[in-house]
C-alpha cells in the first residue's frame, strides 16, 4: 500500500502529458501549414485548414489573414467569405465616428406652393455619431443624430431633431450581419415641441467583392403635441441601400437607396414635405440614385435622381373626392470634395429639383433647392 501516492502521482502526471499534448500539436500543426502556405499562398484547402485550425487555436486574427489571402485569389468563395465578416465583427476595435455638417442653403418653394413661390435662404447642420464596441462577447452599435434647419423668411417652417437608436449585432445567414436596435427621439416644429417617438429596427448588411448592401426594417409610434392638428400613430418602412465602387471596371460609384412606406399617423395632412415621415394615413414607394465619379483630383461628381409615390387612404381631392395621389420626382446634381480644407473635411454643393404631379391641383408645385456644406469626419 505504500506505493499507492506514488502509482497516483505517476497517474496524474500522465494526465497532465496527454491534455497537454493538443495544445503542443496545434502550435506545432499551425506552423507546418503556414510553412506550406508560404510555398503556395494561393491554395485555398491549405489556407481554410490554417484558418480552422488557428480559431481552435484561440488565434483569431491568424484566421482573419489567412481568410484574405483565400479571397485574393478565390473572391467568390462562400466559406472565407462568411469568415472573414464573423471575424471582422467580433475583432472590430472600440471606435466612435461623428460626421458633422453645417451649410446653407437657397429654396426656390419653401412651402411647396402651386401658385406663390418665394425663395429664401436657409441655414441647416447636423451631427451624426456611430459608436461601434464590444459588451461581453457581443458587438454592440450606438447611432445618435442632432439636425435642424432655421429659414430665412419662413420662420414656422423651422424644424430641429435628437434621436439614438442603440443594439447589439449578430452573425447572421450566408456571411452577413443582423442589426437589432431600439431608442427613439424628439422634434420641433415652428418654435414648439412637435411629437416624441419610440424605434425599433433590424437591419441586415454585407460587404462583398467590394458591394455594400444593407436592408433596414423599421418600426415607430409618434405623438405630437396637441397644439398641432397631428395627433398620434404608427409608421413602418423598409429602407434598402446598395453601393458598388469601380462600377463596371471603371472609377465610378453607384449607390442606390429604394424604399416603401406606410403611415397611419392620424391628423390632418401638413402642406410640406419637411420630413421623411409625414404625417398622415398614407403609403409610399420611392429611390434615390446617384452615380458619381471622379471629374479631377479630389472632386467627384454625378448625376442624382429621387422619386416617389404617395397615396393617401383618407384625403380626398375636393373636385372630384378621389382619393389624393402625389407622384414627386426630379433630376439633381452633386459635387463632392472630401479633403478640400483638410483630411477628411470637405466640401459638397448639391442642386435638386422636385415636382409635384398630384391629382389635386391645389397640392402640385415645383421646387428648386441649391445647398452647400462642410463636412467634416472625426
Amino acid at each position: 500500500m505504500r506505493f499507492m501516492p506514488m502509482r497516483f502521482m505517476l497517474c496524474v502526471a500522465a494526465a497532465i502529458v496527454a491534455t497537454s499534448v493538443p495544445a503542443v500539436a496545434a502550435p506545432d500543426e499551425l506552423a507546418r501549414l503556414y510553412v506550406q502556405i508560404l510555398k503556395n499562398p494561393a491554395n485555398t484547402e491549405l489556407n481554410l485548414r490554417y484558418a480552422a485550425l488557428a480559431l481552435e487555436s484561440g488565434k483569431p486574427r491568424w484566421a482573419l489573414a489567412a481568410y484574405e489571402r483565400i479571397l485574393v485569389n478565390d473572391p467568390a468563395n462562400e466559406t472565407a467569405q462568411r469568415g472573414l465578416a464573423q471575424l471582422r465583427r467580433k475583432l472590430v476595435p472600440v471606435s466612435t465616428q461623428f460626421t458633422a455638417e453645417i451649410g446653407g442653403a437657397w429654396e426656390s418653394n419653401p412651402r411647396y406652393s402651386p401658385t406663390t413661390r418665394r425663395g429664401e435662404l436657409q441655414a441647416y447642420g447636423a451631427l451624426q455619431m456611430r459608436d461601434e464596441r464590444v459588451i461581453g462577447d457581443l458587438p454592440w452599435r450606438t447611432n445618435a443624430n442632432v439636425a435642424g434647419i432655421v429659414h430665412q423668411r419662413e420662420g414656422d417652417l423651422n424644424y430641429g431633431y435628437v434621436g439614438a437608436t442603440t443594439g447589439p449585432v449578430f452573425d447572421f445567414i450566408a456571411g452577413t450581419a443582423l442589426h437589432l436596435a431600439g431608442g427613439g427621439g424628439a422634434a420641433t416644429f415652428d418654435q414648439r415641441f412637435y411629437y416624441s417617438e419610440a424605434v425599433a429596427a433590424a437591419t441586415v448588411e454585407s460587404r462583398i467583392d467590394g458591394v455594400f448592401q444593407s436592408v433596414t426594417v423599421r418600426g415607430g409610434y409618434r405623438d405630437y403635441n396637441d397644439f398641432f392638428p397631428t395627433q398620434h400613430g404608427y409608421y413602418g418602412d423598409i429602407k434598402a441601400k446598395f453601393s458598388v465602387r469601380n462600377l463596371a471596371g471603371t472609377s465610378a460609384s453607384l449607390l442606390v437607396t429604394p424604399w416603401a412606406r406606410w403611415s397611419g399617423i392620424e391628423g390632418s395632412v401638413a402642406s410640406t414635405l419637411l420630413m421623411e415621415i409625414q404625417p398622415g394615413a398614407y403609403t409610399e414607394w420611392g429611390g434615390r440614385v446617384e452615380l458619381l465619379g471622379p471629374i479631377a483630383e479630389g472632386v467627384t461628381a454625378g448625376p442624382t435622381f429621387v422619386v416617389f409615390d404617395r397615396y393617401y387612404r383618407t384625403d380626398l381631392v375636393a373636385a372630384t373626392l378621389g382619393k389624393r395621389h402625389d407622384t414627386i420626382y426630379g433630376p439633381g446634381f452633386l459635387i463632392w470634395m472630401p479633403d478640400l480644407f483638410a483630411f477628411q473635411v470637405g466640401l459638397k454643393v448639391e442642386y435638386q429639383y422636385l415636382y409635384d404631379r398630384s391629382n389635386d391641383p391645389t397640392r402640385s408645385f415645383n421646387d428648386h433647392v441649391v445647398t452647400t456644406s462642410v463636412v467634416s469626419r472625426f
